[in-house]
């Protein structure tokens, strides 16, 4: 099994990327360090068994029909409770599990990212998977993730990790997240080539999670749409949030 995780930004630089895989002796998190281009990231979904993004997937179904409604003339769907515009149906259920809202991808500036997403997921399409979308829901290769939400459904304070204005103290956050991914998954996962790169770039470090989310979702362990919310989730994309201790995961198959 291949995973990757990917910090999806609206540029190649800003945006990281750590690949989870089988070595020799067992499994190791790896940071890429080329520069994380289109191009690139559909070269590694090649051989992907499971990719983790965060990133939106979609839009809210509401937004779309109001600005195409809009569009064409006709009347504006919206009101003035612009919530249905601004949140997805899987903002909600997040916010619900970890007591947070996610950035609004239509009314933030998240919403540049979404556009990248949208292009990534289409070349995907045509060239990896035979012109095939991965589902938007996380039942195919493709999951959304959302780091902070899996923070707290793991218990890793993070506050700061973040803050551009404080550097040390963000840094400082960072190195205990490290060691705190590093302790719970040391069983089967050498991080020893990634541990330096993750304390240094948040970016780095959000990849990692993705990555671990990525192998949650195909564990089983996240909390996926109920059958009532797929058809929304596969058009509006789905955020996969923990539903187990991390040091309770693992990969298929036998541990180092």
């Amino acid at each position: 099994m291949r995973l990757i995780g990917i910090d999806l930004a609206a540029s190649p630089a800003s945006t990281g990327v750590v690949v989870i895989e089988r070595a020799t002796r067992g499994w190791v998190a790896r940071a890429v360090d080329d520069e994380a281009d289109d191009d690139l990231l559909v070269s590694l979904a090649v051989d992907a068994d499971a990719i983790g993004v965060d990133a939106p997937l979609g839009w809210p179904d509401a937004f779309v029909e109001a600005v195409a409604a809009h569009h064409r003339g006709g009347r504006w769907t919206g009101t003035t409770d612009r919530r249905p515009l601004t949140h997805r149906l899987t903002d909600l259920v997040t916010r619900e599990i970890v007591g947070r809202y996610p950035l609004s991808v239509s009314a933030d500036l998240l919403g540049v990212v979404a556009m990248r997403a949208a292009l990534l997921q289409q070349r995907w399409a045509d060239e990896v998977w035979a012109g095939e979308p991965a589902a938007r829901d996380g039942s195919g290769v493709v999951s959304e993730t959302y780091p902070a939400a899996a923070f707290a459904a793991w218990t890793i304070a993070c506050r700061g990790y973040k803050a551009r204005n404080r550097p040390e103290e963000a840094r400082a956050v960072r190195d205990s997240i490290v060691r705190e991914l590093a302790r719970s998954t040391t069983s089967w996962l050498d991080s020893t080539a990634i541990a330096d790169a993750a304390v240094a770039s948040d970016h780095v470090l959000d990849a990692w999670v993705c990555a671990l989310i990525a192998l949650a979702v195909r564990a089983g362990a996240t909390a996926g749409p109920d059958p009532a919310q797929v058809d929304v989730a596969r058009r509006e994309g789905w955020i996969h949030v923990p539903t187990s201790p991390l040091d309770a995961l693992r990969p298929p198959g036998r541990t180092r």
